[in-house]
């Protein structure tokens, strides 16, 4: 009697052990830091800021000017699928990011050029590449802050270049970044680290 006793409460232990371990793995599965791009009509998309499974903020993004679905340089269009974060960058100063921050200064470019130096954000004082591409001070308010990403991060000529996620500029569209209020890019750069996923879809 007592060896089925004892047997039977293995198999209840057994089954409590499985749920509580399955509710863990479930709890866990929730948590973590997503930026999610969705809702996409033309230039015009939603986004939604969840960290450890609690919506921060939904609000109205700017995205490619012909929409998304990116294959190539300069075709305005933003990258579908999933993004991570390379690190952040402005150039108003880090209001709080624990991601490595790179201040914009005069010196600092986007470069979309096919050399070693293509789909990288350089500082061309440092590197003494007379780069033609993005003069990223120049962006404002566009760069006050922003996060790199690592689209084709093989940096492969002419697959695409600079999407970043960042402010608002004047113009209702990007040429193939996402862009958000100010207020709300803060909100992502002090709520963020290196963990962020970036998901855009239709």
């Amino acid at each position: 009697m007592k060896k089925i006793i004892i047997a039977a409460m293995m198999i209840v232990c057994g089954a409590s052990v499985v749920c509580v371990m399955n509710f863990c793995k479930d709890k866990n599965a929730a948590k973590g830091q997503l930026l999610e791009v969705y809702d996409v009509q033309g230039s015009a998309a939603k986004a939604r800021l969840t960290v450890d499974g609690k919506v921060l903020f939904e609000t109205d993004v700017f995205v490619g000017k012909n929409g998304i679905g990116k294959t190539g340089e300069g075709d305005a269009k933003t990258p579908t699928g999933t993004l991570r974060p390379l690190s952040a960058f402005g150039i108003k100063p880090n209001p709080g990011t624990t991601m490595p921050y790179i201040d914009i200064t005069p010196s600092h470019f986007a470069c979309d050029e096919d050399c070693e130096y293509y789909n990288q954000i350089i500082d061309t004082a440092a590197v003494h590449h007379p780069c033609k591409g993005e003069d990223m001070y120049s962006y404002q308010p566009h760069y006050n802050y922003g996060i790199a990403t690592d689209f084709n991060k093989e940096c492969v000529y002419p697959n695409g270049s600079a999407i970043f996620v960042h402010v608002k500029g004047p113009k209702p569209y990007t040429g193939g970044c996402i862009a958000f209020d100010e207020d709300k890019m803060i909100e992502i750069l002090k709520n963020c680290d290196l963990s962020l996923v970036i998901t855009v879809k239709e």
